[in-house]
């Protein structure tokens, strides 16, 4: 009984997730190539290479890569054949998965997309644009003026809705919040090389002035910032 209760309340908390990103979701959607499955890089070959970095090329990014880089972290794998259950790519206390994941580009820096701020739909593998602002600068102020951001071709976000995870654990979910988001920028770093790509973490920022610079939706919070490039 305790099993069936568990995975009732991880396929709420998935629906309630997906139902959270229509609602925010107002503006264009942009549909990703289908993510990779396999690659030719292994595993212990990507923890080898990988390393944090502050230059980039100006090198526009492909979609394949974004879609890449943003299925590896917080995309949807397939549908368990036994349990019936949706599962991600990072592991989340209770399977309610808090985790948002953002996108900036500026105007070509990422070929088929436009300038601005998107929010990845992971149900769909899909982008939405949420602002349609080149935001990489302002953000890099928020970030304590690390202005080097904003030469990255791309910029990856990783938010969090806290209020799903302490709706069931408490003060202790945010911990398992913190968690989620460290599994989710190492899969980020070891996707990044397998692609040929550099990236880099940044946690030093002003949270509110961060979540005005890229339009966040209201009960998101930011966590990490991850620039991306050649």
């Amino acid at each position: 009984m305790k099993s069936i209760k568990s995975l009732m309340f991880c396929v709420i908390a998935l629906v309630l997730g997906q139902l959270f990103q229509e609602r925010v979701f107002g503006a264009q959607e942009f549909k990703l190539p289908k993510p990779g499955l396999t690659g030719k890089m292994s595993v212990e070959a990507g923890m080898l290479k990988k390393k944090s970095v502050r230059h980039y090329s100006k090198e526009p990014l492909t979609l394949e890569q974004i879609s890449q880089l943003l299925w590896a972290a917080n995309g949807v794998l397939p549908v368990d054949a036994m349990s019936g259950a949706t599962a991600k790519t990072v592991p989340s206390a209770g399977g309610i998965y808090p985790l948002e994941i953002f996108l900036l580009t500026g105007n070509q820096t990422v070929k088929g997309l436009p300038a601005g701020v998107f929010q990845y739909n992971s149900f769909n593998n899909s982008l939405l644009q949420i602002s349609e602002s080149d935001s990489r600068a302002a953000l890099a102020q928020a970030a304590l003026s690390q202005m080097w951001l904003a030469a990255a071709p791309a910029v990856v976000v990783i938010g969090a809705a806290f209020a799903k995870t302490t709706a069931k654990y408490g003060n202790r979910g945010i911990q398992y919040v913190f968690m989620e988001s460290g599994a989710s920028n190492q899969n980020l770093y070891l996707q990044a090389e397998a692609l040929g790509l550099r990236v880099g973490t940044v946690g030093a920022f002003d949270d509110n002035s961060v979540s005005s610079a890229m339009k966040i939706p209201a009960g998101v919070s930011p966590l990490l910032i991850v620039p991306v490039g050649k």
